[in-house]
């Protein structure tokens, strides 16, 4: 875990540099994914990528929001201070099907979640490894194998009070997302959204037995995360429910 090194004079931390990145190479993946899968809508195609660089501009003061709001539940007092994926990925997905219809089209804005759906986790897992190299998002204390020791100064060792090794869930769920991303490339095109919502619901839930740093309470035996996975779940079983039903009424 380094949180910072310099280069040219200049002090870099590779935690925001995978952020910026993370964020591009989603915007790139929706890009090509954009104009392999809709070659006549050009128009549109840059349109949704106009409103997507909106949707994911509103995506930060949302992940900020969230946080605060899961600490205020927990201790009454409302500040900001920390930022939520979830946080960012609702704002976002809230905002962003609505700007869509600002203008007339003949892609469905289902299509376009199921286009954006691969690019998620594509730069969301640049952002996980951007997570451990700045120590947030750490996981519980371990004696196995995959036990990692962070540094003097880094938020584990503070939170822990010393040298404890614990799960690398950053990496774990890094790991994860890029196996989510080849799934959704290479089977989600009719399904990709539902899908995502579905299995990373699923493996964020998992991967949460593993964490540790403190997110707040919402409701007993269940972090905040944990409990925005159950709906994402629910939300893409409803919406894979409703288009393969749609797809066999199709079908004469």
């Amino acid at each position: 875990m380094k949180p910072s090194f310099t280069l040219f004079g200049v002090t870099l931390y590779p935690y925001s540099l995978l952020m910026i990145a993370g964020a591009g190479v989603s915007l790139g993946v929706f890009c090509v994914l954009s104009f392999r899968r809709h070659k006549n809508c050009f128009d549109e195609n840059i349109f949704a990528i106009e409103m997507l660089v909106i949707a994911v501009a509103a995506a930060l003061p949302a992940a900020m929001l969230l946080d605060s709001v899961f600490k205020w539940i927990e201790t009454g007092t409302f500040r900001f201070g920390g930022a939520t994926f979830y946080g960012g990925l609702l704002g976002a997905l809230s905002l962003w099907p609505l700007l869509l219809l600002l203008k007339k089209h003949t892609v469905s804005v289902y299509e376009r979640l199921c286009d954006a759906a691969p690019a998620i986790p594509a730069g969301h897992c640049l952002g996980r490894i951007g997570c451990f190299f700045g120590g947030c998002c750490f996981g519980k204390p371990t004696n196995g194998i995959f036990g990692v020791i962070f540094p003097p100064g880094s938020l584990p060792y503070e939170y822990y009070g010393g040298a404890v090794a614990v799960h690398p869930t950053q990496l774990y769920e890094a790991a994860y997302l890029l196996l989510l991303f080849a799934v959704l490339l290479a089977c989600g095109k009719k399904y990709g959204f539902p899908l995502y919502c579905v299995l990373y619901g699923m493996g964020r839930y998992v991967i949460e037995c593993f964490r540790n740093d403190d997110r707040g309470a919402f409701i007993p035996f269940l972090s905040p995360a944990q409990f925005i996975s159950l709906l994402l779940i629910l939300l893409g079983s409803v919406l894979f429910i409703l288009r393969w039903v749609r797809s066999k009424k199709q079908i004469p």
